[in-house]
């Protein structure tokens, strides 16, 4: 069998895999799920234009707006009109998702080629947050390919980073489309835009900063395009949102140090706890309850805390074989400590979706720590037989939960929807939606 033909099956396996789970996980019964998948609908039956994207809603502070641009419209509905079945969307996000899980385990097997690829294409499948916060109908699983391209083309893009992998005009074209593709799904790309301003300043020290600030602007105009309709439309005032959630200090967050920093590094680890229930007793009861979980739970979720502490303890560790190790870990630095200090700025509880965007990041890092055991024999065993246990877990855990989670208790209603074109019999829109 060839590569392309190996690579090929494995593409589908992990394709249908993610595609799967979303669809058992869809949770339309939560109201984030069910309206982000209503704006898409509503586009394709109605035959208008979607010009604003995700809800914006502040439990903390009540407030409510809608993100502008019609990028999650046009993602979310499109499929539709190439597929009129409930499922198109799903198939087009896990068709996004999955390239995702391929492009950074390459990149990163390029870079640190200790570790197999098959090896990091599973485990970046099946880690908690990629499988769980990346294959649903959700405004963050429309993140995860723009923020690996991010993440691809700010290291290649910066020479202080760069391993020659990418020439530096795609690179920083990578830049330019994921910002402004991910500034229409989610307020996490102001993360993204100190690391555009070092790109550029450490290429301008190299003498090259004015030609990547053309190939960045060339690379947002697709994403802008799609954007700039509704600031024509509707103005400036109606399409700034952020504000809704910044304050002048929130000493409360400033106490959430040590749970930031866990959270941050539990972001690459396999924190099944997380998604299996809100506190200890909850978790506790649905590991009991779900006896064919109950023994790889316990293991998988001893080994997340253990990953989590590997990544905290070995990063004072000086030296490393694979080059680059000094530099990615001070980013790493960099990365949590904006984490940090953003959140003193904001209403928002320091929950780790809103910094998934990072995941990227965080992850490459993780690998690094992780190539430091590759050439143990009782490692590489250890290794193969978690992403066994982590597998089954994921597999199990979306059977068990489908009857209440899948698209398929509704899957009939959304049928008639989609073929008498309208949207309201799936539900309505929130009350005071834009669109």
């Amino acid at each position: 069998m060839s590569s392309n033909q190996k690579n090929f099956l494995l593409f589908l396996s992990l394709f249908v895999l993610r595609t799967g789970f979303g669809l058992l996980q869809a949770r339309w019964f939560e109201v984030d799920q069910l309206q982000t998948y209503l704006i898409g609908l509503k586009s394709y039956t109605t035959g208008t234009w979607p010009w604003f994207g995700p809800d914006v809603n502040g439990i903390e502070n009540g407030f409510h707006s809608q993100i502008p641009g019609a990028l999650e419209g046009l993602l979310v509905g499109v499929p539709f009109h190439l597929l009129p079945i409930p499922e198109a969307p799903f198939l087009f996000l896990n068709l996004m998702s999955t390239a995702a899980v391929l492009l950074l385990a390459a990149y990163i097997h390029r870079r640190l080629p200790a570790l197999s690829y098959p090896w990091l294409c599973l485990w970046i499948a099946i880690a908690p947050w990629s499988l769980h916060e990346a294959t649903t109908v959700l405004n963050p699983s429309y993140v995860f390919l723009p923020s690996t391209l991010f993440f691809i083309g700010f290291l290649e893009a910066t020479p202080t980073f760069s391993s020659d992998q990418l020439p530096a005009p795609w690179a920083n074209a990578a830049m330019g489309l994921s910002i402004f593709w991910i500034m229409q799904f989610h307020f996490s790309y102001v993360y993204l835009l100190p690391l555009v301003a070092f790109s550029f300043f450490d290429q301008w020290r190299k003498e090259r900063g004015a030609a990547g600030l053309g190939f960045f602007s060339l690379g947002a105009l697709p994403p802008l395009g799609l954007v700039i309709p509704t600031y024509l439309k509707f103005g400036l005032g109606a399409t700034n949102v952020a504000s809704g959630f910044a304050v002048p200090f929130n000493w409360s967050n400033v106490g959430e140090f040590t749970t930031i920093l866990a959270r941050f590094l539990s972001l690459v680890s396999f924190e099944m706890p997380r998604f299996i229930g809100q506190t200890n007793h909850e978790r506790y009861d649905f590991l009991l309850g779900h006896p064919l979980l109950l023994v790889p739970g316990a293991v998988l979720w001893i080994a997340g805390i253990l990953q989590a502490v590997a990544l905290l303890v070995l990063w004072f560790k000086k030296d490393h074989p694979a080059p680059g190790w000094a530099k990615i870990k001070w980013l790493l630095l960099m990365l949590w400590l904006m984490v940090e200090v953003s959140f003193w700025f904001t209403v928002k509880l320091p929950i780790a979706h809103i910094y998934f965007v990072l995941f990227p990041f965080i992850m490459f890092y993780s690998c690094y720590v992780w190539a430091l055991f590759a050439g143990d024999g009782r490692w590489r065993t250890t290794a193969k037989v978690f992403l066994a246990l982590g597998l089954f877990f994921q597999v199990v855990y979306a059977l068990q939960l489908a009857p209440q989670c899948s698209i398929y208790p509704q899957r009939e209603k959304v049928a008639k929807a989609l073929q008498e074109k309208d949207y309201r019999l799936m539900g309505e829109r929130r009350a005071g939606s834009l669109y």
